[in-house]
């Protein structure tokens, strides 16, 4: 692009053109497009949930929180970018912050493949391993809009089925919390998929 190409750019073109760049691999261009697109004063909820997703992907996950946090205060309905926020928060290891987020997600339908996730994050929590499995199985079978997603959860299950073994599916132990942002990101940062 020449320079100061972006500024005659909408909003529309500069997230088509970030989705463009992250499809192709190209990171930098996706976060250049997407800073240009969040500084504006038209900004919208996809262009911040947009940033927070290859935030999430360079493990700038701070970023990506802000990002995160930024789409939900333009559209607190953008169910994706509350289930990837509690995702974040989960991986930092603030459960409790993660429920809270996570929590509206409930209000979606019973088949939501959204709301399934959510509250299977929120059993994991929980420590609830049968039935974090069978909500997020339940929610990948659901899906069938966003398979990056499902690849998520996919890893997740594949990253807690250890941690069931070992700790027999009926009487979990309390210190399982303490493995649960280890197991998360082990699960979340093997994703290249977005």
């Amino acid at each position: 692009m020449i320079p100061n190409s972006l500024s005659l750019l909408d909003q529309t073109e500069l997230l088509q053109l970030a989705i463009d760049a992250s499809n192709g691999g190209a990171a930098g261009a996706a976060i250049a497009y997407l800073k240009e697109a969040v500084s504006r004063t038209d900004a919208t909820a996809n262009a911040h949930f947009l940033l927070g997703s290859e935030y999430a992907q360079i493990k700038l996950y701070d970023r990506a929180v802000n990002e995160m946090e930024a789409s939900l205060a333009l559209d607190p309905g953008l169910s994706i970018a509350r289930l990837q926020l509690g995702l974040l928060w989960l991986t930092s290891g603030a459960a409790e912050r993660a429920v809270q987020v996570l929590a509206p997600l409930s209000d979606l339908g019973q088949a939501d493949p959204l709301r399934l996730f959510g509250e299977g994050l929120c059993a994991l929590v929980r420590d609830e391993f049968d039935e974090t499995v069978r909500l997020l199985e339940s929610g990948i079978a659901h899906n069938h809009a966003n398979d990056a997603l499902n690849t998520d959860m996919r890893r997740l299950l594949d990253e807690l089925a250890p941690l069931r073994a070992t700790r027999g599916q009926s009487a979990p132990e309390p210190a399982a919390a303490e493995d649960i942002p280890h197991l998360l990101l082990s699960a979340y940062t093997g994703n290249t998929s977005h």
